[in-house]
C-alpha cells in the first residue's frame, strides 16, 4: 500500500515539478494553434540551457501590463537581423522566413504609420523576436522589439484544449 501511495503522490506531484506553471491563452493571438481558453503547461526556460529553437511557442512576460503574459512564437534568434518584407513576409538575415504555422496571408501593414511600427531589428546576444501567429491580431516584438532571454518563462509543452459548452439555445429540452 505504500508503494501505491508514494506512486500515486509521484504521479500527481510530477507536472508541478516538471512544469514551471499552467497559463491560459487569452485572445487569438496564436490563432489557429493555440485558442482563447486552452490551458498551457509550460517547461521552465532552464531545461533549454541552449537557448530556444525557432518556431518554438514559448510564455514570456509582458513588455507592456505587469503581471500579465505573452504567448508567442519564436521567429527570430539571438544575433539575427529581422526585417519585414513589402508584402509582409518576415526576413532572417535576409532570406524569407517559411511559416507553415502561421494563418491566414502574411501580415500586410495597411497604414505608412503602421509600417513604422515594424522597422528592422536585430537581436542582440540574449535576446529572441516573438510573433503571434494571428499576425492581424496580436501585439508582438513587431511593436515593442525583441524579448531577453530572462522574460521568456519557458516553452509549451503541452496544450489542453479549452472546453467547448454546447448551447442551450434554439434546442428543446
Amino acid at each position: 500500500m505504500r508503494l501505491f501511495r508514494s506512486a500515486a503522490g509521484f504521479v500527481v506531484g510530477a507536472p508541478a515539478f516538471l512544469f514551471r506553471s499552467h497559463f491560459r491563452v487569452h485572445g487569438d493571438s496564436m490563432r489557429p494553434v493555440l485558442l482563447h481558453g486552452d490551458l498551457l503547461h509550460v517547461l521552465p526556460g532552464s531545461w533549454t540551457p541552449g537557448g530556444f529553437e525557432r518556431g518554438a511557442v514559448v510564455v514570456a512576460t509582458s513588455p507592456v501590463t505587469a503581471g500579465s503574459f505573452w504567448v508567442k512564437r519564436v521567429v527570430g534568434l539571438p544575433g539575427e537581423f529581422v526585417a519585414f518584407a513589402d508584402d509582409g513576409a518576415i526576413l532572417i538575415n535576409d532570406d524569407p522566413l517559411q511559416e507553415p504555422y502561421c494563418s491566414g496571408t502574411p501580415y500586410e501593414p495597411e497604414t505608412p504609420g503602421e509600417r513604422q511600427i515594424s522597422p528592422s531589428w536585430l537581436c542582440d546576444d540574449d535576446e529572441y523576436f516573438l510573433l503571434g501567429d494571428n499576425r492581424a491580431d496580436s501585439n508582438d516584438s513587431r511593436r515593442y522589439g525583441p524579448v531577453s532571454s530572462r522574460a521568456i518563462i519557458g516553452r509549451v509543452w503541452f496544450r489542453w484544449p479549452r472546453r467547448s459548452v454546447p448551447s442551450s439555445r434554439g434546442q428543446k429540452q
